[in-house]
């Protein structure tokens, strides 16, 4: 049975991201087991894709953030998973007995660390965590169970704890800016998907670039053009390298020139890379790198699908819109003043503009499974897409998954 793993970045005041929640489904939507069943279950995937999958690939050197209730907190499958790489969040129903206290605190004497989910901060929910407070090492505040307008009175009440607090399902910037000025040290949500982080609207050069050649490629597709115009843009050469010798190709020569780069990949392939090279320095900017890697997981979801759909002929222009799906989150401009720069086939500014099109309808797939904390009501709502399976499309998410942290750093 195939697994798909989700993550949502949990970031820090400067807009880092130094950590993962991991959201694990199979794509057996039908399952009518027990809940005690399913939490067993996630227990088995969790393991199964930790040893077949490896670590790495998941969550490169961060930290993986895990949710548990009662049924996964005395399974001894949790002690199989390696503490130093995750932290586990209790759910908000998980049943509070003595036997769970005691469980908690020798597994945290172990090394275990563990924050609470899905916190609305009342009365009751405080008396009720209160014991477990000793083991806690964050309080994850629900902001919309609370509201924002009374957020500050409830996060009032647990300062005598001292426990940090973040702030989760932050889905507007509005809201983000009212967290960042309250005592919370860490934040997650969809936020930073639109955030208005840039002071102005300028294009920067080495993005110019990357646009000129997308435009010149358009027009002339001569391998030894390209090269000459590659040639021209040192920082697009060393980007370009750096991306042949990730982890996502497996070329066995040894690069040796600009010509062979452009020989391997191809011009299509390579129109395709430069819209992720249109991020610049991502690291340089708060919530910068999530943008880019959600671009890139969203690019590596619709090729894949493309493919699945036997239409490879799209597979590149399928990579091209998905990366180029933020760019306006990133450069703090309008997606149609960014299309207005740079030449691009009718059907790629389809999609980004309107979600119009196969392309359209690929993007909006990938869309929905980037931002998904429940696969499967995400898949119910997306219907029936003829050319390809639900297993189909787990297996396009876990190889986007993958791919981003192949391609970290490059």
């Amino acid at each position: 049975m195939s697994t798909f793993v989700g993550r949502q970045p949990i970031f820090d005041k400067e807009g880092v991201c130094f950590g993962y929640e991991l959201l694990y489904r199979s794509c057996d939507i039908n399952n009518v087991a027990t809940f005690q069943d399913n939490a067993k279950a996630s227990a088995r995937v969790i393991v199964n894709l930790i040893h077949n999958i490896g670590l790495t690939p998941i969550i490169g050197h961060k930290i993986g953030y895990i949710n548990v209730d009662e049924t996964m907190l005395f399974s001894d499958a949790i002690l199989l998973l390696p503490k130093e790489h995750f932290r586990f969040e209790i759910l908000e129903h998980t049943k509070v007995s003595l036997a769970l206290y005691e469980r908690i605190k020798h597994l945290h004497t172990l090394g275990y660390r563990f924050s609470l989910d899905d916190f609305d901060c009342s009365d009751t929910m405080i008396k009720y965590y209160e014991p477990l407070f000793p083991y806690i090492e964050i309080i994850k505040v629900d902001i919309q169970a609370i509201g924002t307008t009374h957020l500050g009175a409830a996060i009032d009440k647990l300062k005598k704890y001292t426990i940090p607090l973040l702030a989760e399902k932050i889905e507007t910037h509005e809201e983000y800016e009212i967290c960042s000025k309250l005592d919370f040290q860490f934040f997650q949500g969809y936020f930073f998907e639109r955030p208005v982080i840039l002071s102005g609207k300028k294009i920067e050069p080495n993005t110019v670039n990357a646009l000129r050649l997308i435009n010149c490629i358009q027009e002339n597709n001569d391998v030894a053009y390209i090269s000459h115009k590659f040639a021209t843009c040192p920082d697009l050469v060393y980007n370009l390298l750096r991306h042949v010798n990730s982890g996502a190709y497996h070329f066995k020569q040894k690069i040796t020139s600009i010509k062979q780069m452009v020989l391997l990949l191809g011009p299509q392939k390579i129109i395709s890379w430069l819209g992720l090279f249109l991020y610049g320095m991502p690291q340089n900017r708060p919530f910068g790198a999530e943008i880019f890697n959600n671009a890139k997981f969203r690019a590596k979801v619709m090729e894949e699908l493309a493919l699945t759909c036997n239409k490879p002929e799209l597979a590149n222009k399928a990579f091209l819109t998905g990366s180029l799906s933020l760019i306006d989150a990133y450069l703090n401009i309008t997606m149609l003043e960014f299309l207005n720069n740079v030449h691009l086939d009718d059907e790629i500014k389809t999609a980004l503009l309107f979600r119009e099109g196969f392309l359209g309808e690929l993007l909006y797939i990938a869309t929905e499974m980037n931002h998904s904390n429940d696969t499967d009501a995400t898949i119910k709502k997306l219907g029936h897409y003829p050319c390809f399976s639900t297993e189909q499309l787990y297996d396009a998410c876990t190889k986007a998954t993958i791919f981003v942290e192949e391609t970290e750093n490059h």
